[in-house]
């Protein structure tokens, strides 16, 4: 199992090299937390935002030795930036809420599993190490799919945050990451608002 060097419960008693590990994971939850705020207006903020954030868990993970969340965080980076290029160039007033079809979703269904797989078998080689491979796999692919529905603005991307966020809540704590647990747990409750939200205004 793989855990971080500090956890809240002992802040008092770390190391100065843990201090900084702490608050940069405390920044991190910040910024996530306010991307995900400004993501349900919707509001474009909300992409430079959760890129700052996304930026420093790479970061956390990274010192975490938790290398697929760390890779899945510049994968995040990339679909942001495009994220914010699009609504940008669309004015997000201009670019209503939609819904996928029926023949996207089983297309897009049957991409996130080839691409599930995929995934894993690259971190089981580059990372024979690796803490639960295929959970921690599915969660990222889950992940990589509902950003980028929010990217295109359709309202299901929702409804995978809440798959992931129930998943992620429970793996984190048992990675000694209570902090980003509590993250995800929040994540959890304001998924529902979006969902709420994204899907009454859907044309």
């Amino acid at each position: 199992m793989v855990r971080c060097a500090h956890t809240l419960i002992f802040a008092d008693k770390l190391p100065d090299s843990s201090y900084i590990a702490l608050a940069v994971e405390i920044a991190a939850v910040a910024l996530s937390f306010a991307g995900v705020l400004l993501a349900i207006k919707p509001h474009i903020l909300n992409w430079p935002v959760s890129m700052a954030g996304t930026l420093l868990y790479s970061w956390v993970f990274y010192e975490c030795r938790l290398y697929s969340d760390m890779v899945l965080q510049f994968v995040f980076i990339g679909i942001q930036t495009l994220g914010w290029w699009q609504w940008a160039l669309k004015k997000t007033a201009e670019s209503p809420i939609s819904s996928l079809t029926p023949w996207q979703w089983m297309a897009e269904s049957l991409t996130f599993l080839a691409g599930w797989y995929g995934w894993t078998r690259i971190i089981l080689l580059w990372a024979p190490d690796a803490a639960m491979p295929w959970l921690d796999s599915f969660t990222a692919s889950i992940s990589v799919w509902a950003i980028a529905l929010q990217a295109r603005r359709k309202w299901e991307n929702w409804i995978l945050w809440l798959l992931a966020d129930i998943i992620y809540i429970p793996l984190y704590i048992s990675m000694g990451k209570p902090l980003t647990a509590g993250l995800y747990a929040v994540f959890l409750a304001l998924a529902v608002i979006g969902l709420r939200s994204w899907y009454r205004q859907r044309v």
